[in-house]
This record gives structure tokens, sequence and C-alpha cells, in this order.
């Protein structure tokens, strides 16, 4: 850790794949912050120019491929933090984060996967208490703001709440060859709609119990379908639910449900620039009150790679702890969305 003055200090934080679209925007939000990051994967020449372009000359450059184990872990030996930026968590994720665990740094990650996170729970959650280490994955512009959300709305109804979570956007643009790829990984997975919660357990099944939203600012409302959100596993593990489903327009999901492999190559590299969303998150209680939590981003892998480095700066101060948690139950909800202020990234709380 680099000594930045007498009262400060400046986290040493590891990324791993800085060199995508979403590593551009973490690389950019650490040199606002005057953090010179380590940047570990395959191809030197790659990191090095991604570094120069954030303006951040100064910025650590390590080789390490994911199938060397012991490389990954020297690589991040003396990071405070990893944040894993990659495609397909499920095929790419558990390499670093099982070195993260191992060389003692805390993680974070933008793993968009249900499956995934089961495993980061499940599995890494008990190495990681037991090394000292705090993992907080999942932290996407749906998956952060739906857990912290999950966490505020149940406490204003009587519970135990019904909880439904979906994403809206609000500009029709388009994601990343790399986010394409990642639906492609676990395709079977997001057509099945993924796991809900029901009365103490995660079940499968493709019928949503909300088949209809009508979002903000709409007046008709939306056919929508199960979709695996990641919340669905956390909010379960600090709010007090009987239920909780994932769900997404229908439309969407279509297009999702048809990528191909020759599908994804003809996608451009990069998203869209207009990727503005609501995150909604309704909560039903059994008083038959919902309220309705909505945090709007402006473009959902600036806003996710945002979080990603606020979680980090976080973990790095040690305010966690150890294990694996949901944001939740890592920070203060309402004090972390606050902290989104600054990048036009707003939220409220309404009764319906």
């Amino acid at each position: 850790m680099t000594t930045t003055n007498s009262t400060e200090t400046t986290p040493a934080i590891a990324i791993y794949g800085a060199t995508g679209v979403t590593g551009g925007y973490l690389l950019t939000e650490l040199r606002r912050r005057g953090i010179a990051p380590i940047l570990v994967g395959r191809n030197a020449d790659r990191m090095r120019t991604a570094a120069d372009t954030a303006g951040l000359p100064d910025a650590t450059i390590r080789v390490a491929d994911l199938a060397d184990h012991a490389a990954l872990v020297a690589a991040f030996s003396d990071a405070d933090v990893v944040i894993s930026s990659l495609p397909a968590y499920v095929d790419h994720g558990p390499a670093v984060l099982a070195a993260a665990i191992e060389a003692g740094a805390h993680y974070t990650d933008m793993a968009g996967e249900q499956l995934f996170l089961r495993r980061v729970f499940d599995e890494f959650g008990p190495h990681a208490e037991a090394a000292g280490a705090t993992l907080v994955s999942g932290i996407t512009d749906s998956n952060l703001p739906g857990d912290l959300l999950g966490y505020l709305t149940t406490r204003r109804v009587d519970g135990p709440a019904e909880v439904v979570i979906s994403h809206l956007s609000k500009s029709n643009g388009n994601g990343s060859k790399g986010s394409a790829k990642t639906v492609f990984a676990s395709l079977d997975w997001f057509r099945s709609g993924g796991w809900h919660y029901a009365d103490g357990e995660f079940r499968t099944g493709a019928t949503a119990r909300h088949p209809e939203l009508t979002f903000p600012g709409q007046t008709a409302p939306t056919a929508v379908a199960k979709f695996p959100q990641p919340p669905v596993l956390t909010i379960p593990r600090h709010s007090n639910v009987a239920y909780v489903e994932g769900v997404l327009a229908e439309s969407i999901l279509d297009t999702l449900s048809g990528f191909t492999e020759d599908v994804i190559d003809s996608l451009p590299e990069s998203p869209s620039a207009d990727l503005r969303y609501d995150l909604v998150v309704d909560a039903f209680g059994t008083d038959g009150r919902r309220v309705r939590g909505v945090v709007s981003g402006v473009h959902s892998y600036r806003d996710s790679a945002l979080m990603a480095v606020e979680v980090a700066v976080r973990l790095a101060n040690g305010i966690a702890k150890p294990g694996a948690l949901a944001a939740a139950e890592a920070f203060d909800a309402a004090e972390f969305l606050d902290a989104l202020a600054p990048f036009d990234i707003t939220w409220r709380i309404e009764e319906l």
C-alpha cells in the first residue's frame, strides 16, 4: 500500500481484464481518484496501451494467464483488492477469484450470472473467510442497485415480502460483444429463467409470478418474463422475504434467446454510447402495500465500473467482515447509493 501523506493511503488495486470496454471505464475512474492500478492479463502491450490511453503511465503491468494459477497469485500478492473484469464468468471467473483469495486480497467483479454468484457464496466464501478476505461479487448496474434497493424497500412493508427485480433500457442501445458472450456461455440458463426464491429455497421454473409490469414513466404495462437476476440470490441473505424473482421485458429476452456464435461474431465490440436505464425493485408486503425502488443511471457499462471501483476502495479500507457478502451486508445501502450521486446515478423509493 502506497502512502500519499501522513493520514491517507492509496489502496493497491489490481485489475484483471483492463483492456476491454468496461476495463477502460475502470481505469478512468481510478485515475480520477489518483490510484495507479496493477494491470494483470495475458498481453503486456495491450495492457500498456490501455493504461496510457487512460492517462495512467505509472500503472504496473504484470503478465499472468488465467490457466497459470501460480502466476496469478504472484501478480496479486501485494494488492489490497482485485477487480475482475471478464466476459463469461461461469467459464473464466473462478481462476481470478481463487488466486485473489490465495494472495490474501479482497475481491469484487462485474459478474451478471447467477450460476457464478452461487459458486462465490457456496464454494469460495468459506475459503475467503478463512483467509481474511472479503468477496463482494456481481457489481453491475442491475445487481448492486437491485440488492441495495431490495434491502431498503422490504423494510418499508410488512414481511415476509414478495420482491420483483426488473431492468428497463431507456435508450434501446446495444450491449457489447463481451456481454453477448456472457449470455451465450449460459444460454440455456438464461432461457430457463434461472432461480427464483420461494419459501426458503431457490427453485427453477420458467413462469414469472408477475407477467406484466408498468415501468416508471409509462402508462401501459409491459409483458415480462422470468430472468435470472443475481439479486435473487442475495436479497434473501439480509431481508425478510417469502418470494424473490427477476424479470425482463419479453422483447429483450427474445433477442437474447436467439444468440448464436454467428450472431455474436457480427456484433460490435463496443456498446452503444447511450445506455440509460432504470433498475426497478418492487416490494409487496403482507399488508397489501407496494413500495418501489428505482435507480436511474447514465450508461450501464460506465456505471458498473464506477460501482465496482467504489466497492474496491471501500473493501481496501477494511470496513466489511471476511467472507462472501451481498452488497447490503457489506455496506450501508442508502449511504452507498447516495455516494453515486456525483455521477448522475440517482435513486428514489415511492409507494404505489
